[in-house]
């Protein structure tokens, strides 16, 4: 962990769009600053494969009336397991509502339209930044209007509530990529804010592959348990086209080296890989739909586990699929140091990362730093530098250790 001055904290993203500071440290922890990441990334990625994570945030947060009449937040916490085109009124949905006083029957408001509570499934825990704790349940929103059209019609944007802030008219582009596409997400995928498209032009669509991990409002819930390992990972959705696959398998022939735009970016990747070994082991269940639990890659990564390609763990996965198709699953892989080492991702971009939370856990076991002294060394130095942080800050490009 490290200490974060609050005044590091980036209320609003760098204008205009990609002018953010970047902090490079290569493959043997040189550290090098750039003042501008769009003038800089074209020639740091050359000759690399990028992916990037192209899902779209909903306007997830609404303000309903309780029945006492009080006003409270409503957070939908996830939309990656549901088809955000279907009735609001046939999809029960994963909530958290800021209060402490929520039991199943209650009927709550927005505008004339009721919200009806029908499970509860405990207390939300969030940081000392946010605005409390809630509860987390399922409600359901009585209404025919799709999920998606009533959140457009009714939620705000969901920033993270460490910025202490109503969302503006702003946050509606600013919060969401240039390449945003597909809808699903509760919060950004921020790492992908940097991008403009004349990057995009300077790097080429050859160069490029899209995912899709619609990231949940688990990504603000800190780690509070004292061996990370004992932290309950959240589960997110993710679906790849086999086109896009097919695209990083060249890529990885041809010699080229991987750039993940972000952590959910890696998380997927890395996912797949697991779940790829799980096919060539024979583990795989057959339903269609791939699965990969928190410390599932454990006991996959000994005998011959170890001598696994990513190439041929990505192949294992679309073997005798269309490029028509795609590649469904759901991981809460857990990556954390000392024991996680990355097998698909060379390079990370990614923001600066609050305390404490899995982000930080996955940057560190990224930098292969076990020992806990790496990051939060390279982060002050930043701070001290006027470098912003969290969602809306200033963005890093890591290397793998090793990797030139």
């Amino acid at each position: 962990s490290y200490n974060l001055d609050e005044r590091s904290i980036a209320l609003y993203p760098a204008s205009p769009r990609g002018s953010s500071k970047l902090l490079q440290v290569d493959g043997y922890g040189r550290v090098t600053r750039h003042d501008n990441f769009s003038n800089v990334f074209g020639n740091l990625s050359k000759d690399c494969h990028i992916v990037f994570n192209d899902s779209r945030v909903l306007e997830a947060r609404l303000f309903v009336d309780l029945v006492s009449g009080k006003k409270v937040e409503l957070m939908l916490l996830d939309l990656g397991g549901i088809n955000v085109y279907n009735k609001c009124v046939e999809t029960p949905l994963q909530a958290m509502i800021r209060s402490d006083s929520i039991q199943v029957g209650d009927t709550l408001k927005v505008d004339n339209c009721k919200i009806e509570v029908i499970k509860i499934k405990g207390v939300w825990e969030e940081d000392d930044k946010s605005d409390g704790n809630g509860i987390e349940c399922i409600v359901r929103i009585h209404s025919d209007a799709s999920v998606e059209d009533y959140l457009s019609q009714n939620g705000t944007v969901p920033i993270p509530p460490y910025l202490r802030r109503n969302a503006e008219e702003s946050d509606k582009d600013a919060y969401n990529n240039a390449y945003a596409t597909n809808v699903g997400s509760v919060a950004a995928p921020t790492a992908g804010l940097h991008f403009t498209e004349p990057v995009l032009n300077e790097i080429g669509p050859e160069n490029c592959s899209y995912l899709s991990l619609h990231v949940g409002a688990g990504t603000f819930k800190p780690v509070m348990v004292k061996d990370a390992r004992d932290h309950e990972m959240h589960a997110e959705s993710f679906s790849v086209p086999v086109k896009e696959i097919k695209n990083i398998i060249t890529a990885l022939k041809d010699g080229r080296q991987l750039i993940s735009v972000g952590t959910t970016s890696s998380r997927t990747l890395e996912s797949l890989y697991w779940c790829g070994l799980k096919k060539i082991q024979g583990l795989d269940d057959g339903s269609g739909v791939l699965q990969l639990s928190q410390m599932e890659w454990v006991p996959l990564k000994v005998g011959e586990g170890k001598n696994v390609t990513r190439i041929a763990a990505f192949e294992a996965l679309i073997k005798d699929m269309d490029d028509s198709e795609a590649l469904h699953g759901k991981t809460s892989l857990m990556i954390c140091p000392p024991l996680y080492d990355f097998k698909v991702v060379d390079h990370l971009v990614t923001n600066f990362h609050a305390p404490d939370s899995t982000l930080m856990l996955l940057v560190s076991a990224f930098l292969k730093d076990s020992e806990g002294r790496k990051i939060p060394k390279i982060y002050e130095e930043a701070q001290t530098n006027g470098y912003r942080f969290l969602s809306y800050g200033d963005v890093c490009m890591f290397s793998k250790p090793g990797v030139p």
